[in-house]
């Protein structure tokens, strides 16, 4: 029993290390956010950072914008952390599975009893992933908004490209 011990110790320690991480890479790296900073990576264009109270900075000055602007940059960034919280969310979901599966197999349980564990598991990463690609597509309608109203946005318009259905299939 003391291995089991041991076996859930560290993977409460690997669950806890995850949810505690402050970086998000998306879009193969052209999106990430640390420290509630988001940075955009473009080829060709310098980076710019928007900050959580919707700052935009490029090459590191400070971009001039409209209220409504302004509101599109703030709404960008929660767009993004919501991302985060979605990706943490299926990682808490995957770890409990992995421990659970641990649990069961310690404690002896059936094929079937296992199987049951597992589907519910992978139902609530099913629906997880339908948020992570609906709320990858927010990001995408309001980068998309900020191309058109932001000439200094332009250069990252092309960040997210994919649509939620595009998104699901994969």
């Amino acid at each position: 029993m003391n291995h089991a011990r041991t076996i859930t110790l560290l993977a409460l320690c690997a669950l806890i290390s995850a949810c505690n991480s402050p970086d998000t890479n998306l879009a193969n790296g052209g999106i990430t956010l640390k420290d509630n900073i988001v940075t955009l990576h473009a080829d060709g264009a310098p980076d710019a950072q928007i900050d959580a109270d919707g700052t935009l900075l490029v090459d590191g000055k400070a971009v001039s914008v409209t209220t409504p602007q302004h509101g599109l940059l703030m709404l960008y960034v929660q767009q993004v952390m919501d991302v985060h919280q979605t990706g943490l969310a299926m990682g808490k979901v995957g770890a409990g599975m992995g421990m659970k599966s641990i649990k069961d197999s310690i404690d002896g349980k059936s094929k079937a009893e296992k199987n049951k564990d597992v589907e519910s598991g992978g139902e609530q990463l099913k629906a997880l992933g339908k948020k992570m690609c609906q709320d990858q597509a927010d990001i995408k309608d309001v980068q998309d908004q900020l191309a058109t109203q932001l000439p200094a946005f332009k250069p990252y318009a092309k960040i997210v490209t994919k649509s939620r259905a595009d998104c699901e299939k994969d």
